[in-house]
């Protein structure tokens, strides 16, 4: 797999989905929104026990269910809300679950070489696109673009996290052996 390209129809799909999901945003949330839909999880601890210990930690953190359970962010990656996965009296089975998504979750990741080049770039040609579909701030629009500059994938905003509780990782759903398995796991 590549590096995910986007026709502008797509970009304009994507950001339009996120405002209307999550009205309450800055900028820098939608700079991580397209970061997350060319890259994915590239940039996730690769060790397989340090990541399913953070899904484990976090679904206990989770007070309730995050929505939506399955984001389209473009035509490779989604978001998938850990709310998805069952939780019972039945330890043994969690961990199972948590580490099917744990699985799914290095599966979906692509190591790039130069992605803060890729990205700056590719946020300079779609800004102009987002400012029109996200008034903001100029402090708010300066934040992201300097995080371009840097190449940084940011945290969501504060605003956005005042609204919301994020609990989602990031996958590849055209794996399918992957996705099936999680999904029988968790009906």
């Amino acid at each position: 797999m590549k590096i995910c390209h986007h026709e502008i129809v797509e970009i304009k799909r994507i950001v339009s989905q996120e405002i209307t999901i999550h009205p309450f945003l800055e900028p820098v949330d939608i700079y991580k929104l397209l970061y997350q839909a060319f890259y994915g999880p590239f940039h996730i601890v690769r060790d397989f026990k340090q990541l399913c210990l953070g899904i484990s930690s976090e679904v206990w953190r989770i007070r309730k269910p995050y929505l939506p359970l399955y984001q389209d962010i473009g035509s490779c990656y989604t978001r998938i809300s850990l709310s998805t996965i069952k939780r019972d009296s039945d330890a043994d089975k969690l961990n199972e679950r948590i580490e099917s998504l744990g699985k799914w979750i290095l599966a979906s990741c692509v190591l790039f070489e130069d992605v803060r080049q890729d990205f700056r770039e590719r946020w300079m040609f779609y800004r102009k696109l987002i400012e029109q579909a996200l008034p903001a701030r100029d402090e708010a629009w300066k934040i992201a673009d300097n995080m371009a500059e840097t190449g940084d994938l940011p945290s969501h905003s504060k605003l956005f996290h005042e609204h919301y509780d994020p609990h989602y990782r990031l996958v590849d759903m055209s794996l399918n052996h992957y996705k099936d398995d999680f999904l029988e796991l968790n009906t």
